[in-house]
C-alpha cells in the first residue's frame, strides 16, 4: 500500500488501507481490514466500492452496490471464497498529513491506560478523528516487559482526546516518535523492525469493560511465565477498539458480512502476538496462546460482556471466524458461494484455513 499512500496522498487525498505500508490491500478488503481512518470510516472493506473477480467458470464480473450486490456484500469480510479478486476500487477523501506515532511506558501506568480506553469508548462526543491501540510485551532483546501506546489523529495536531495517552509519565522519552508526518511515513515506521522468525497471532473480543481488560493483563502475565524460557521470545498483548462509530460506518456504507449492529458495541479485539525461533517450541506457544484466550473468553461469559464475532484478519486456525458473523450472515455467505461458485471450486483450493464448508 506504501505506492498507493504516495500517490494519493501527492493530491491532497486519502485511502483506508492496512498499517503497514509494505503489505497490500487484498487481506484488509476481503477480510475487515483497520484503519487508522476506521472510527470515522468503517472498516477498510467498507470503502470497497468496486471489486474485479475471476469466478471459477472463469468470467471476469464487478461486484459493486448496483451489480452483484450479494457479491459485493459477501466479499467485504468473506475472504478469498469466491474467487481471484483482481482490482479494488476503494473511495477517496482529502486528506492531509496527520499527527502521531507511538510511545513507550511502564507498567505502573498501564491500568491507567486501559481505563481511558473505556472512557473514550463509551464517550458518545468521543472525537472519532483518533485512532488509539494499547499494547504491553516482553521482548528478550529489551530484557523486559515495556507499554506501548500507537496513537493518531486525522489532522495534523494533537487533539484533546489523546491526552490520556500521550501525557503519561515517566515515558521512555529515546523511543517516542510523536510527530507530524504523513501517512506513507508513519506506515513505514509501524512495519520497520518487525522480526523475520515465526509469528503466530490469536485474537478474541469481547464488549469495552474495565475488568475485562484487567482480566486479560493478568493472563497476559499468566501466560508470559509459561513462555518467558522460549529462546528469543517476543509476546504482546494489545487492546484495539472498536468503537460504534466504526460499526454505524460500516451500515452507512452499505454494510458488510461481519454481522455486527451498533448495540453490539463498543467493543475491544485483543490481540496476542508472539514471535519465537525454534520450531520444537511450536506447541508450547500454540497452546499457552490458546489457552490464554479460553481463559479470557470464560471470563467474558461470566461477566456478560461476550460476543461471537472474532476478527478475520487475526484468527489462529482453531477458530471460525464465519460462524462469528452469525447464522444469518454465513447462510448469506453460503449462499453467495453457492450461486457463483456452485462446484466449491475455492471451497478446496484457495489457501488458507477459512473455508465455508466448515
Amino acid at each position: 500500500m506504501g505506492n498507493v499512500y504516495e500517490t494519493v496522498s501527492a493530491t491532497g487525498l486519502g485511502v483506508l488501507g492496512n498499517r503497514h505500508s509494505s503489505g497490500g490491500i487484498g487481506g484488509d478488503a476481503l477480510q475487515g481490514g483497520l484503519s487508522y481512518f476506521s472510527y470515522a470510516r468503517g472498516f477498510v472493506c467498507d470503502n470497497v466500492v468496486n471489486y474485479e473477480i475471476v469466478l471459477a467458470s472463469g468470467d471476469i464480473v464487478n461486484a459493486n452496490a448496483e451489480t452483484n450486490s450479494n457479491l459485493w456484500m459477501a466479499l467485504k469480510g468473506g475472504g478469498n471464497n469466491f474467487g481471484i479478486v483482481t482490482r479494488f476500487d476503494l473511495s477517496v477523501f482529502e486528506q492531509g498529513q496527520l499527527w502521531g506515532g507511538k510511545l513507550f511506558y511502564f507498567q505502573p501506568s498501564f491500568v491507567g491506560q486501559t481505563q481511558s480506553l473505556v472512557d473514550y469508548l463509551h464517550n458518545p462526543n468521543a472525537d472519532v478523528g483518533v485512532h488509539i491501540c494499547v499494547s504491553l510485551g516482553y521482548a528478550a532483546a529489551l530484557g523486559d516487559i515495556v507499554c506501548m501506546n500507537d496513537v493518531f489523529y486525522t489532522r495534523p495536531s494533537q487533539p484533546k482526546a489523546l491526552e490520556p495517552f500521550v501525557d503519561i509519565q515517566p515515558q521512555i522519552d529515546q523511543m517516542k516518535t510523536l510527530r507530524v508526518d504523513s501517512l506513507k511515513n508513519f506506515t513505514d515506521e509501524a512495519f520497520t523492525g518487525a522480526p523475520s522468525n515465526r509469528v503466530t497471532k490469536m485474537s478474541t473480543t469481547f464488549k469495552a469493560g474495565t475488568r475485562i481488560l484487567e482480566h486479560a493483563v493478568e493472563t497476559y502475565h499468566a501466560s508470559f511465565e509459561m513462555l518467558k524460557g522460549v529462546e528469543n521470545i517476543l509476546f504482546s498483548i494489545t487492546f484495539e477498539p472498536l468503537p460504534m462509530s466504526m460499526i454505524e460506518q460500516s451500515i452507512s456504507r452499505g454494510g458488510n458480512s461481519l454481522g455486527l449492529k451498533p448495540s453490539d458495541g463498543p467493543l475491544v479485539v485483543v490481540l496476542f502476538y508472539t514471535s519465537w525461533d525454534s520450531p520444537n517450541d511450536d506447541k508450547l506457544v500454540y497452546d499457552v496462546n490458546k489457552k490464554a484466550l479460553e481463559n479470557i473468553d470464560n471470563e467474558a461469559q461470566s461477566k456478560n460482556v461476550s460476543v461471537p464475532y472474532r476478527y478475520l484478519n487475526y484468527a489462529f486456525t482453531h477458530q471460525d471466524p464465519f460462524s462469528s458473523y452469525g447464522p444469518e450472515s454465513k447462510a448469506h455467505l453460503q449462499a453467495v458461494s453457492s450461486k457463483y461458485d456452485p462446484e466449491g471450486f475455492f471451497q478446496t483450493v484457495s489457501a488458507g484455513p477459512f473455508k465455508l464448508s466448515k
